[in-house]
């Protein structure tokens, strides 16, 4: 049985598999084998963007993620199989779901606070990447930088989040983070974001903004889900997708 404490308390190869780094100190590139720039196709022209470990770009705002409550012990229907090895630190055993996935976490008051992230969803905490360490010196409120994976698309992305308390209950979150690149229409570049805005870790149901007229602002008729255009310089584009990852939009002209 739970007992609930009041205690305050972002390249890994398979196929095609790759990670970075977005955290702060270290907000890394994405790279692939011979990475494309952009490759042209019937359905449009793929995009591969950067990630970049700011939250809020073009002034986008976003709603608060559900992410902990902070149980003292493990629940008995939760999943876990294997811990790592014990510091001495009051630790933290929750559920987090991302991408329509629920991946398990375990927080720890250590100096400085870390988060192991289950990344590979099998319960062993134990087999995955090192645990992310916190920004600052509490466990909340504070950055981490895990890896999500995206199973159909074959890729580990990195994702940056502010985890706080929340007065609407439990630990909540914020994405500090998001995607960006360039496209060019007649021989001029606009910049490409993909910002997490409803906090879920998929991309693909987010807008994806091209800054037409260069302003650094996201204005409405910027904001492109699948199907829909905006007129540059002359051009019509439309936004044929957006992968759940962030990394790839696909664009037709």
């Amino acid at each position: 049985m739970h007992k609930k404490t009041v205690s305050l308390l972002m390249p890994l190869m398979l196929s095609l598999f790759l990670a970075v780094s977005c955290s702060k100190s270290d907000p890394g590139k994405v790279s692939t084998a011979g990475k494309a720039p952009a490759i042209a196709s019937n359905d449009g022209t793929a995009i591969e963007l950067e990630p970049s470990p700011e939250g809020f770009p073009l002034g986008l705002g976003t709603s608060e993620g559900f992410a902990l409550q902070l149980f003292d012990t493990p629940g008995a229907n939760q999943g876990f199989k294997k811990f790592p090895p014990e510091s001495g630190s009051k630790r933290h055993y929750d559920e987090f779901t991302l991408d329509g996935k629920i991946h398990l976490v375990i927080t720890e008051e250590s100096n400085p606070p870390k988060l192991y992230f289950d990344e590979n969803r099998n319960g062993d905490m134990t087999d995955d990447r090192p645990a992310a360490i916190g920004e600052g010196p509490l466990l909340v409120p504070n950055h981490y930088s895990i890896q999500v994976l995206y199973d159909d698309e074959k890729v580990v992305a990195p994702y940056r989040l502010w985890m706080f308390g929340s007065n609407m209950g439990g630990v909540r979150f914020y994405p500090k983070c998001h995607w960006h690149g360039t496209l060019t229409v007649n021989g001029k570049p606009y910049k490409i974001v993909a910002f997490d805005g409803n906090s879920d870790g998929d991309y693909s149901n987010d807008p994806v903004v091209i800054d037409a007229n260069s302003n650094d602002k996201a204005e409405d008729e910027e904001k492109l889900t699948p199907g829909r255009s905006i007129s540059i310089d002359g051009q019509q584009v439309t936004l044929v997708s957006i992968s759940p990852s962030g990394l790839t939009v696909r664009i037709k002209m």
